[in-house]
């Protein structure tokens, strides 16, 4: 079986790059989940020329995937898909093997130096896969461009949608480079980093790296930190990602209460304070004046101000009716019914609106002050309600007939039982002119009495 080589084109030389590595590192705005690639030797080993090379990838979901090699002019090679495999979809936690096959293999050759290979993947067959995985299958290994910077930032970021990440790997041909160390620190620890756009884990991370300029990018939920660093032979370079502090400004009428940050004093109101993102717990407390919790979540960066109006300390309102059982109302809303100990309510200070209700009875309405932590007591005597009123009605003369809104009710003088409200009274008697009045009637007894006058 006739079987195909591809050769590997490497950087001119160790520290002499002709292009930017900045420009050709890709990855997302949040890591969606992991791709990872390495080689049958560890990362930044040395190949010699002729020496086999196979590329590993493995993604943490579903995904396609395209692998590229760049070479030292920046000439970019579509390595997976290609003329043999064709496929590119892997399964989550799969390791994809480059040559999978026996119909071809991928050695290293010249010039010396630094070697990169690329791999995005994505969780959908976005249209730039579609298209490379259409060319890898026409053309052995094609030529995606010979500018490694202007494809990566023009032909290839701006098309890639959707869940997709990426990871670069290294190695050398023929000779090693010098080295030094890198440790990436985050506070707080934990944040994703990624070095060179490769995925390193979480932060404290220790690398070696070979000497030169490396790309630092760390992920935090929203928040993104970046770096450009030189590492030195030999030299140890530390980076530390701090996630930007949240501005907290506090005051409180009145002044002067103390403050509690997830139950750490932290000052009197006012007061300014520099703050991790994250949620806290802001309590308010002064003598004399009731408690107050604020429970917050600060972003990034934010600058955020709280103020809070102190309450007096509650008082004390006793409450005794007679009858009991009244319903009780302050400023509108009811508030419970008197027992026979009457009624405790405890109030903020301050005037309140009160009002007494219980049927059969008329309804009481006073004004009660409640000062700072004071028991007042109140007692209300409720007035029954007339419901019916017994009303007298004489003349003089008498023998007169009386009407109530038009109804007869007798001749004077009479007693009339009728329910309280108000009428129209009419008293007609021969010869002497009529006498009609609207009279209210709110008492239990009431007496009316009418002089009548003759018709001349």
């Amino acid at each position: 079986m006739r079987r195909y080589l591809l050769l590997l084109l490497v950087l001119a030389s160790i520290l002499s790059f002709s292009f930017n590595m900045k420009n050709i590192i890709i990855f997302p705005e949040k890591p969606y989940f992991t791709v990872d690639v390495w080689l049958n030797k560890p990362e930044g080993s040395v190949y010699n020329v002729g020496e086999r090379i196979e590329i590993f990838v493995k993604p943490s979901k579903d995904a396609y995937i395209l692998v590229y090699d760049i070479n030292v002019d920046g000439k970019v090679t579509l390595i997976f898909p290609n003329k043999y495999e064709s496929n590119n979809f892997v399964r989550a936690n799969t390791i994809k093997k480059i040559p999978s096959k026996s119909t071809y293999s991928l050695r290293v050759s010249p010039p010396y130096g630094k070697e990169f290979v690329q791999v995005i993947a994505s969780t959908t067959p976005i249209p730039i896969f579609k298209e490379l995985e259409k060319l890898g299958t026409t053309r052995m290994f094609p030529t995606l461009s010979n500018n490694v910077e202007e494809y990566v930032q023009k032909k290839l970021k701006p098309f890639l949608r959707g869940e997709w990440v990426s990871d670069t790997t290294y190695f050398y041909v023929g000779k090693a480079p010098s080295f030094g160390a890198l440790i990436v620190e985050s506070d707080p620890p934990g944040m994703t980093v990624y070095v060179d756009g490769s995925y390193r884990g979480k932060a404290p991370v220790t690398m070696t790296v070979d000497e030169g300029t490396h790309y630092i990018t760390v992920y935090f939920e929203n928040y993104t930190f970046y770096k450009e660093v030189y590492v030195r032979e030999n030299q140890t370079v530390r980076v530390i990602a701090k996630l930007p502090l949240a501005q907290l400004s506090l005051s409180s009428s009145p002044s002067g209460a103390d403050v509690y940050i997830n139950g750490d004093y932290r000052g009197e109101t006012p007061l300014m304070l520099s703050l991790s993102p994250g949620g806290y717990t802001v309590t308010f407390r002064k003598e004399g004046y009731r408690e107050e919790t604020r429970y917050i979540t600060l972003s990034m960066g934010e600058s955020r101000s709280i103020h809070v109006d102190l309450k007096p300390l509650q008082a004390t309102l006793k409450l005794r009716t007679d009858p009991s059982g009244v319903d009780v109302y302050i400023e509108g809303k009811y508030v419970g019914t008197t027992s026979e100990n009457g009624l405790i309510l405890v109030l903020d200070p301050g005037t309140y609106r009160i009002r007494l209700e219980k049927e059969g009875y008329e309804t009481e309405i006073f004004m009660v002050e409640l000062e700072t932590g004071e028991e007042t007591n109140v007692f209300k005597e409720l007035e029954e309600k007339v419901i019916f009123s017994e009303v007298r009605i004489e003349t003089q003369p008498s023998k007169a007939t009386v009407y109530l809104n038009g109804y007869y009710h007798g001749e004077t003088p009479v007693t009339i039982y009728i329910q309280t409200g108000t009428y129209e009274i009419t008293v007609v008697k021969p010869g002497y002119r009529t006498i009609v009045r609207t009279v209210s009637f709110d008492e239990k007894e009431e007496y009316l009495k009418f002089i009548l006058t003759k018709i001349e």
